[in-house]
C-alpha cells in the first residue's frame, strides 16, 4: 500500500468539498456556497501548485479570460486564491459590496455590486471574483481531472 501524499490529501478534501450541496445548481442562496467555494479554491490551488511543482501544470485555457497575469486555468486560481483574504471582508446582506458571486445556468447581467457577468453554458455554475469567472464543472472539475489523470498514470 502507498503511503498517502500531500497530492492525495487534496484529492480527498477536494472531492468531499465538492460532494457539498453548495455545489448544485438549485443550491439557495442560503446556504453555505461561500465557504465551501472558499474552501474548494483553497484545494484546488493547492493541487495545481503541487502539479506545477512536479512539471505537470494544467494549463488549458478554454472559457479562460485570458489578460493580463491570467495565462490558464492554473493562473486563474491562483488569481483568486489570491484573492480570499481580500473576500473576508465580504459580509451577508452587504450585496453592493460582496466581491464573490454565482450564477446558475447560462445568461448575462450585472450582479448587485455593478460587476458585469456573462455565463455561457446551461447546467453549469459560474463563480465570479469581481468580473473573473470559473465554471464548476467545465473548468474546476475538468483541471482536478487531469492532475488526477497525470497523477495516477504515474503510479
Amino acid at each position: 500500500m502507498q503511503p498517502t501524499t500531500q497530492l492525495d490529501k487534496y484529492l480527498t478534501a477536494v472531492h468531499t468539498t465538492l460532494d457539498s450541496p453548495a455545489f448544485r445548481l438549485n443550491a439557495s442562496e442560503d446556504t453555505l456556497w461561500k465557504s465551501e467555494f472558499i474552501q474548494l479554491i483553497l484545494c484546488v490551488h493547492g493541487l495545481l501548485t503541487l502539479a506545477d511543482q512536479a512539471g505537470k501544470r494544467v494549463d488549458f485555457l478554454e472559457g479562460v479570460g485570458v489578460n493580463g497575469k491570467i495565462q490558464d486555468i492554473t493562473s486563474l486560481i491562483t488569481w483568486m486564491y489570491d484573492r480570499l483574504p481580500e473576500l473576508a471582508t465580504d459580509k451577508p446582506g452587504q450585496l453592493t459590496t460582496n466581491r464573490l458571486n454565482r450564477y446558475a445556468n447560462q445568461g448575462w447581467g450585472y450582479f448587485a455590486n455593478g460587476s458585469f457577468f456573462t455565463a455561457e453554458f446551461n447546467n453549469e455554475l459560474a463563480f465570479f471574483i469581481d468580473d473573473q469567472r470559473v465554471y464548476l464543472n467545465r473548468q474546476i472539475r475538468r483541471a482536478i481531472s487531469e492532475v488526477e489523470h497525470a497523477h495516477y498514470q504515474r503510479l
